[in-house]
């Protein structure tokens, strides 16, 4: 059964996934589908998108209907749209001035992973590593913490604003083989549903995530460490597993890294896909 078919009972938590701009834009963020999928993954949960709509003056469905509101933040000037869906919504964006019934507000992403303090006044939590590691971790202590925010702030990758600046470890994952197997299949569940991709069904492989190159002018490289590769013959099983369906299901191969020729089985994996 896909992924994104659930439908709701009552007691289930209930987590909106908000991305500050139209669906148009918003669907094409794999980021969205796979923290979609992995909240699918608990029984408890019951999630759903919230957009703008085009001109800005509304969102797709209230925030306030739900329990949680995730935030997926890619670029800063992102930043004032999140205010304003809150806004829409009835919500105070001042996480000061928010109540227990108000949905607890969670936001994570690369900006705020390099820098979290321009959001930090508005968010009730900021998640600071791998989704991977985090999304299962929240929905986990959710049932028990609640709308607590302090009792987050023991959590690895959990940075809590309201209890001042402190040190927070970053939550990574240290095997990429299910983080591969997750993205992949989230694109090819994307490409055969009704979701209209920018890609055209290829396979999407995560190679490695972080740099080792340390270039100071790029962020990306600073906030995906450590550096970590995939596991070449994780990588050779989704594509064999794939080209076992059938023609169709995947029409091409797409790498993911920020070096990829890095990953000390490139070679190796150049001469897999060529032969």
């Amino acid at each position: 059964m896909s992924a994104y078919r659930k439908s709701y009972r009552k007691g289930m938590i209930r987590v909106a996934i908000a991305y500050p701009s139209n669906s148009r834009v918003a669907l094409q963020s794999l980021s969205i589908h796979i923290i979609r999928r992995l909240l699918n993954e608990h029984s408890n949960v019951y999630s759903d998108f919230v957009f703008m709509s085009d001109d800005g003056k509304s969102t797709t469905k209230s925030l306030r209907d739900f329990d949680i509101v995730i935030f997926s933040v890619h670029y800063e000037l992102d930043y004032p749209r999140i205010l304003k869906m809150m806004g829409i919504s009835g919500i105070n964006p001042y996480s000061s001035q928010r109540t227990v019934d108000d949905p607890l507000i969670v936001m994570g992403g690369p900006t705020l992973m390099a820098n979290p303090e321009p959001m930090a006044p508005f968010a009730d939590i900021v998640l600071i590593g791998d989704a991977e590691m985090l999304i299962p971790a929240l929905i986990n202590y959710y049932p028990d913490y609640g709308k607590n925010v302090e009792e987050y702030a023991n959590l690895t990758g959990f940075y809590v604003p309201s209890l001042g600046k402190h040190d927070v470890t970053k939550a990574f994952v240290r095997d990429l083989s299910y983080s591969i197997k997750l993205i992949h299949d989230t694109a090819i569940e994307l490409s055969l549903g009704n979701v209209k991709s920018i890609f055209s069904n290829p396979a999407i492989l995560e190679v490695m995530r972080g740099c080792p190159r340390g270039c100071l002018f790029c962020m990306e490289g600073f906030v995906g460490r450590p550096v970590r590769f995939a596991d070449i013959n994780s990588i050779k099983g989704l594509v064999l597993r794939d080209l076992g369906k059938g023609e169709g299901l995947v029409n091409g191969v797409s790498l993911i890294g920020l070096s990829v020729t890095d990953h000390p089985g490139f070679k190796e994996l150049m001469s897999f896909f060529s032969g």
